[in-house]
This record gives structure tokens, sequence and C-alpha cells, in this order.
């Protein structure tokens, strides 16, 4: 039901890097249906029109509404070369100003890496407005060098401290948070989520299509379909899950979706491979499709704060397989939604693989799948915004 608009509604300030298919969706949901009315401060226009992506190496942009449905404003950003990706790409000193004047009651601020987040929380200091932390941050791994650990915590342990509210993306985040000194009962659960309405709708037509989709590839549609999208990084290893069918002397289908500097790589493997497939880059609007036609969704990254095209192929009905260095491994897949190997392990990739394809162990996991991608839809994401928004105005 949508939310009528009255003398309770609170505005909510959000700082981030630039205008995101994954964030529009929620931000629309908050002024559409809820008292909790965003006003987001873009800090750069990466994405609004065509723009250069280093990591797919190619310009893009996206064939979804990113600034329809809520209030916005684009902060002007100094920065000699302009990046939502880099730490120094965004530096906006007109910020604090922007925030006094826009008469917000609280400030949401997307991570700390750059200048202009830092600047967001001192206007927050300043000016006596609580500010809502929310990150991808996860706990300090065991290796990571003592003195590098030392400086995070003597900067990032006060801003964690002094937050009026931490918004924790899922079970890791929420332990980074109590790691950097948040107490339990400032942490509200806002966890990463996809429009999963529009991803389930495209996944059924992807079903329905398969065959033509699969045949239009020159490949079998009643073999399993294995999907990987993702930027063609390094360290999201696609490499990998080619060695891994390759141990499988390739029983299924292949679909490796995305661009970036190993699809010349990734496009050589094809050639010798005749259940293998490279798409390149696929926007928004057809990407669903594809997840629906896939019965796996591989991601074999080695580092990886979320994942959110795990979020989008499970919403579109496709199971997944997840290293156990993507962050959503715990809270979509562990409870019985997929499979998790070992990072960087090929064999126990696939062995996860052929566990997969085995009678009837896709059907179990499949409905699993669906039920967890719903639990982390939107909706789930605005309460736990609203409700700390709501705590730290004592509402």
């Amino acid at each position: 039901m949508r939310h009528e608009r009255g003398h309770e509604d609170v505005r909510l300030g959000i700082v981030v890097t630039h205008p995101i298919q994954y964030q529009a969706p929620l931000y629309r949901h908050l002024a559409a249906c809820t008292d909790v009315q965003p006003h987001v401060f873009f800090l750069t226009e990466h994405g609004v029109d065509s723009s250069y992506d280093p990591g797919f190496r190619r310009s893009i942009q996206y064939d979804v509404p990113l600034l329809e449905g809520y209030s916005y404003q684009f902060v002007p950003n100094r920065s000699p070369r302009p990046s939502p990706s880099t730490p120094f790409g965004a530096i906006n000193p007109s910020l604090p100003s922007r925030v006094r004047a826009a008469g917000i009651d609280a400030l949401l601020v997307h991570g700390y890496s750059s200048p202009s987040h830092w600047l967001a929380y001192a206007a927050a200091g300043r000016w006596r407005i609580p500010y809502i932390l929310r990150g991808e941050s996860r706990p300090d791994p065991p290796t990571t060098p003592g003195l590098k650990v030392a400086i995070k915590r003597a900067f990032v342990g006060p801003l964690v401290r002094r937050a009026s509210a931490c918004l924790a993306i899922g079970t890791e985040n929420r332990n980074f948070y109590l790691a950097y000194g948040a107490a339990p009962e400032r942490i509200f659960a806002a966890p990463y989520s996809v429009d999963r309405d529009r991803f389930a709708a495209a996944g059924e037509e992807g079903r329905r299509r398969r065959g033509e989709l699969l045949g239009g590839l020159g490949l079998d549609p009643g073999r399993p379909t294995i999907l990987f999208a993702a930027k063609l990084q390094p360290w999201k290893r696609p490499l990998d899950l080619v060695a891994a069918m390759d141990q499988i002397a390739g029983r299924a289908n292949l679909l490796l979706i995305g661009d970036g500097p190993l699809r010349p790589a990734v496009d050589h493997l094809c050639a010798d491979r005749a259940w293998m497939r490279s798409l390149g880059f696929v926007n928004q609007r057809e990407i669903g499709r594809w997840y629906g036609v896939a019965d796996l969704f591989v991601l074999p990254s080695e580092r990886e704060p979320w994942g959110l095209a795990v979020n989008e192929a499970m919403s579109a009905g496709a199971v997944p397989i997840v290293s156990d260095a993507v962050g959503c491994g715990p809270d979509l897949v562990a409870p019985g939604a997929g499979w998790v190997f070992s990072a960087g392990d090929v064999g126990s990739l696939a062995d996860a693989i052929v566990q997969a394809l085995e009678p009837g162990a896709l059907t179990s996991r499949q409905e699993v799948a669906r039920r967890v991608a719903a639990e982390h839809g939107i909706d789930r994401t605005a309460d736990g915004i609203v409700a700390a928004t709501r705590a730290v105005l004592d509402l």
C-alpha cells in the first residue's frame, strides 16, 4: 500500500558516489511507500549518460531508469579525474553546505573511502545531524598486516562508534561493525537487494524462451546450463569456471556474460569448446532472461564484498554456486539455496557442479533459492533503513 505523505514524514539525506542501478529502486520505494523521504546527494555524474567503466573496459549506459521517483541533487565534483571507484575521484567541497541547506533530519552515508565521505560525516557533526553508516566492509582477515589493521581501526573505529546507527548488508558486515565497536542495538539489518519482481518476471520469460535463446547460440536446450555474469576481471576468476568445466568434460552448457580485461582469453577458450559461449556485456533489461535460462549461476571470485548478481540470479530462478570469498554466501547461499566452494580451488568448484548436476539436486534447491531471494527484497532493505532512521530520531 502506498504511504500517504503527512506531517510525520522525515527527510533522510543519502550520500552516494553515483546513480547505481541496484539502488534506484530502493530510493523509489522509500519515497513512495514509507514515511522516510530520501534526498540523495550524488558525488559524481558517472552513469547518468554513457560513461567509461574501467572494470568493463568500455563505455556503459544502463537501460533502466536511475533518476526517477525520488529527490536528488548532483554535488559539484572538483576532482581532476572524476570517478566513483577511486579514492580521490570524488572531491565535493560544497557538500557540507548543501547538506545543511537541504533541511534533512538524518544523514545516511555509503562508505568512507573518499574525502567527500568524510566531509559528509564532518557536516553531520557540525550541524548536529545524526548519521547512519552503511558500507560493505567485512572483518579483517587474520593475514592482514598488523600495522594496516591498527591504522584502519584508528580512523574507522571512531566513525563506527560515533554513528547513530549502522546498517548491516549481511552477517559479515554486521560482524565488522561489532568488531569496530558498534553497540549491537545500534545495528539494523538492511540487506543488499535488487528489484526482485523485475528479475522474477524476466526469469520466467527466459525459461519460456530457453529453446529459442540457447538454440540461437547453437547450444542444446536439453542440457543443463551454467551462467557466469560479472566483469571479466582476474579477481572474479571466470577462468576457474572454465577449468572446472573442463574437468567434468563439459557436461553442461556454459555462458559467460560480461566484458573486461579477460575478454580476449575467454573468447579464445570458447573457440575450442562447443559447449561454451561468451556473450559480452548484456544490459539490465536483457540479463534477467539469461538468468532464467540458466539452471546454475556461478560466482567464483577471490574477493567479493557481497555479490548482487547472486540476488539477481536467485530472483530469476537460478541456483547459486559461490566461492567462500563471496560476502553473500552465509546469508543467501548457505541456508540450503546452493553450494559454497573454496575460492581458487578448481577441483572444489568442479565437485560442486557435479553435485548440482545429480538428479533432483537442483529441484530441491530452486524453491529455497526463490524464498531466500524474496527474504532479501527491497522492502526488507527499506524496513531496515526506516527502523534505523526512526530510532536515531527517537520517533
